[in-house]
Parts: C-alpha cells; sequence; structure tokens
C-alpha cells in the first residue's frame, strides 16, 4: 500500500518516528511542523517532503493543504498528531494557556480533517488517525484542559467515524499511554519516562491502523508493559 500519509507534529517523538516507519513500509510520508528550520532540515535527512504547518493557526489550514495537495499529490491519509502538554492545578492555569491547548489539540485537529476529508470522500477512500490520549479514557487531577482538549477529540473522533465509514473513509483514534518523547520537557513538567513505549512502539500501531484498508480501528490503546511494574 502506498500514498501520501500526512504528517502534523512530526519533528520530534511518535510524529517523527512514524515518518520513517511510514517511508520504510512503502508510503510517501510528509512531514510537518511549526518550525521552518527544523522541519526543512528533518525532511532532508529523511528524504522526504516537507511542509511548515502550524495547526494552531486555523486561518491558513485550508491554504495550506490545498497547496501541500498541489505540491505533492492527493493525500490518502492525515494523522493528527500535533499536541501540547498542560499539567497544573486549574485555578493557576492562564487564559493564553489554556486557550494555547485548545488551539492545537482540539481546534487544529478539528479544521485539518475538515480540509482534506472532502477529497478523500470524493475519491471514495482515505485514512484520518486522530492521536488522542489515554487521558480522554479517564479521569484525573491536574490535567483537567488537556484533558478537555482531548475529549472533545474523542467525541469528534467516534461521530466522524460512522459518519464517514459508509463512504470509503476510515476516521480512527489512538490512544496511547506514555511515550516517551519531548512533549513533557517543552511543557516545563519533569516525568520519569524510562517505563514509557519508545516512539517507534507506538509508530508500529499506527502503521498498523493505515495498513488494512479492511478494518477500521475504532479506540486503539496501548502503553508499555513496564508502564504496570
Amino acid at each position: 500500500m502506498t500514498g501520501n500519509i500526512l504528517v502534523t507534529g512530526a519533528t520530534s517523538g511518535l510524529g517523527l518516528a512514524l515518518v520513517h516507519v511510514l517511508k520504510s513500509a512503502g508510503y510517501t510520508p510528509i512531514l510537518s511542523g511549526r518550525n521552518a528550520a527544523k522541519t526543512m532540515a528533518l525532511a532532508k535527512a529523511a528524504q522526504v517532503p516537507g511542509v511548515v504547518l502550524d495547526v494552531a493557526d486555523i486561518a491558513q489550514i485550508p491554504k495550506s493543504c490545498a497547496q501541500i495537495e498541489q505540491d505533492f499529490g492527493p493525500i490518502y491519509g492525515l494523522v493528527n498528531n500535533a499536541g501540547i502538554w498542560l499539567e497544573g492545578e486549574f485555578g493557576h492555569y492562564s487564559a493564553a494557556e489554556i486557550q494555547a491547548v485548545i488551539n492545537t489539540n482540539t481546534s487544529g485537529t478539528i479544521h485539518m480533517t475538515h480540509a482534506l476529508l472532502p477529497g478523500m470522500v470524493e475519491r471514495g477512500e482515505g485514512a484520518i488517525i486522530n492521536v488522542v490520549s489515554t487521558g480522554a479514557l479517564y479521569c484525573r487531577k491536574m490535567i483537567s484542559i488537556y484533558a478537555a482538549s482531548k475529549w472533545a477529540i474523542r467525541g469528534f473522533t467516534g461521530c466522524l467515524e460512522v459518519e464517514y465509514a459508509p463512504k470509503g473513509v476510515r476516521v480512527m483514534g489512538f490512544y496511547p499511554g506514555k511515550i516517551s518523547s519531548d512533549m513533557y520537557k517543552t511543557a516545563g513538567i519533569e516525568r520519569k519516562l524510562d517505563m514509557a513505549m519508545t516512539p517507534e512502539q507506538g509508530a508500529r500501531m499506527l502503521l498498523q491502523m493505515l495498513a488494512d484498508k479492511t478494518m477500521l480501528w475504532s479506540h486503539v490503546s496501548g502503553r508499555s508493559i513496564r508502564d504496570y511494574q
């Protein structure tokens, strides 16, 4: 199976690992990120197309996605991986911190899907995977806004699953546990990650979801067995 797969938030962690896994499997991954220099350097190193894309800038998403398809051809798959972490007591969050999480994790995912799904429907095939989180499967303290941003995508994904499967487009949710990545560090949070799954392990799960066009993986969750030890 081949085709263009656009991966958002692909300059580190799960997204970057997925780019490499997809390329090895015969797909054409399109590496995207908001940092122009880093995005293009990583794309060059991986020998894949690279595009500068900030999913939080929802006004630019339709134009950016149209340009991507003009430059590289139809997008068979979209992996909405871009996300930011926010942790702490709800009352201590600033309004700007709250909005930043919603803009990237929720609005970004919704508007990226809105831009690329119609083309998939027109072609009668396609796959969209929303990288959600186990934080959208249960509730715990100190992650209220992050959880809210992901619970919204859980509902969004489930509704699109049943709406678009009859039209040949598979909309699926991936709910990983801890992944060893820079997400926590970027948010200024110290987190012990030696028990976490590796980005490559998560990427191989995503590849399986994309590859079998006869299957619609509704709620796929996984974590390293070390996380239970």
